[in-house]
């Protein structure tokens, strides 16, 4: 058969035919016997479009059902669950189950034993969210509504204290004889990943060392940078979970971490909103990043210009978009950053933004020569700040509120620290580039807990607490060391 006369149907029978692993290559041989770049393009295309397959960029592929088959992965019950003896399908089988298989429809099974019972929970919407987060911020709701139909008030309002009703799985018994506690975990395996069985087994905290799981964490990192460099922003979460574990240099049949630990302790991978669904990102690893010439020192895109340091010379804003004229004003702030501040101000019960916009801003002024342009931040901003009070939910906040006042006093700082540097009239050194890149990834790791503690979805327990506590210190007393440094030289 020639290159030409090969049709879209005798692609997808070449494909079928090539098995769990294969590469384009070989699908293109045995369809001409030969090779033909048009048509090694157009099988290319064909693998691309079609969600059965992974490929590498040498495209060398393998089906998902393939990939998965037979994998292990950790689940980590926390400290409520185990208390209350079930298990909250939500996120925890994304990605190793096919997307077909609705989160609380999996099989779950004890290795050689039988399947585990399922039952119903009403509870505060406030109480279970953080389960699903990693079902997309599109999706989580789908969900509770398709799992029973007393969910139907979502439609029309979801607040914390909303009841919502679940299907969780029984673990009762299976805790009890194992005196399960926080830290051990269910080693699960991918019996089949089409119709979603799993079975799991005990793992005992103390059989599960802290660098298995560091060294598991940083693979998953390295395979989150590949497949944000890969799509962008496209997936959604569940979607880039599954690439990750492709993407990743992770054994298959030695999981250090869970998802939910991989996503509490990674430094680098963000949980961030992304156009109109939620996404995983990394900083650096796109044109935001500094590692291809730019920084994220305040959340936008900077030109590293001859005369001030990395993140301060600032780009030419757009009159459409307030969050570039607030850095052509002066204040290179991210979107969580601006609602840091004023989530705080209205912790502190400012309720007028003329009274916020010192908290804000200290006492600078606006510097623009076009009154248009300053009149489209003011009402951008004043606009913002009733959108956050009118919605503002002091007993959901309280907790959350002291760890945000703290990063914001370090952006503070770190605003303050710039506005120096770029009145300093001398080109950076070596040794100063090298710290704003360190500052550069404090602000990042800053602005994912800030992301994180300013969504009203995010309901943390004094553990989740005291995690995010340890790490925002961590990083505040980096951003101190970077300014010492530098007031040291001076």
């Amino acid at each position: 058969m020639k290159a030409e006369e090969v049709t879209s149907r005798d692609i997808e029978q070449a494909l079928a035919w090539a098995g769990d692993r294969f590469t384009v290559a070989g699908v293109v041989k045995h369809l001409i016997g030969g090779k033909s770049e048009p048509l090694r393009r157009r099988v290319e295309r064909a693998v691309e479009s079609d969600d059965r397959f992974f490929y590498d960029g040498k495209w060398s592929c393998r089906t998902r059902s393939g990939f998965f088959a037979g994998r292990r992965f950790l689940i980590t019950p926390d400290d409520w669950e185990i208390a209350n003896g079930v298990l909250f399908p939500g996120h925890r089988f994304v990605p190793f189950v096919a997307d077909e298989v609705f989160p609380s429809a999996v099989k779950l099974r004890e290795k050689g034993g039988a399947e585990i019972g399922e039952k119903k929970l009403i509870l505060p919407l406030g109480t279970v969210f953080h389960y699903h987060i990693l079902l997309g911020s599109e999706q989580i709701f789908d969900f509770m509504l398709a799992d029973d139909p007393a969910n139907s008030s979502l439609r029309t309002r979801a607040g914390r204290t909303d009841a919502v009703t679940l299907t969780v799985f029984d673990m009762a018994e299976f805790f009890r004889r194992n005196s399960f506690a926080a830290g051990d975990a269910l080693l699960c395996t991918v019996e089949d990943y089409t119709a979603g069985v799993v079975s799991f087994e005990y793992l005992s905290a103390a059989s599960r060392p802290a660098a298995a799981r560091s060294a598991y964490i940083a693979a998953l990192e390295e395979g989150a940078a590949a497949v944000w460099r890969k799509f962008q922003d496209y997936p959604d979460i569940p979607e880039q979970l599954a690439w990750i574990m492709f993407l990743s240099p992770v054994p298959g049949d030695a999981p250090g971490a869970s998802l939910d630990e991989f996503m509490a302790r990674s430094a680098k991978v963000q949980l961030r909103p992304e156009g109109d669904h939620a996404v995983l990102t990394v900083p650096g690893e796109d044109d935001t990043g500094y590692d291809d010439g730019h920084c994220n020192c305040g959340g936008h895109d900077h030109d590293h210009g001859s005369e001030l340091p990395a993140g301060l010379a600032l780009t030419e804003s757009e009159i459409d978009d307030p969050l570039k004229l607030l850095s052509e004003a002066g204040f290179p702030l991210s979107p969580a950053e601006l609602d840091g501040f004023m989530l705080d101000a209205i912790y502190g019960r400012e309720s007028e933004f003329d009274g916020v916009r010192s908290r804000v801003f200290g006492h600078a002024e606006f510097d623009f020569d076009d009154e248009v342009k300053q009149a489209v931040l003011l009402n951008f901003l004043e606009e913002r700040f009733e959108t956050l009070r009118d919605n503002y939910n002091r007993a959901d906040d309280e907790s959350k509120a002291e760890l945000r006042s703290q990063i914001m006093e370090s952006v503070s700082r770190r605003l303050d620290y710039l506005a120096a540097l770029g009145a300093a009239e001398h080109d950076p050194g070596e040794a100063e580039k090298e710290r704003m890149r360190r500052l550069a990834d404090v602000a990042a790791k800053l602005g994912e807990a800030l992301r994180l503690l300013n969504h009203p979805g995010f309901t943390p327990d004094r553990r989740e607490l005291d995690r995010l506590g340890e790490l925002i210190d961590d990083q505040i007393s980096r951003q101190e060391e970077i300014i010492g440094d530098t007031e040291a030289d001076q």
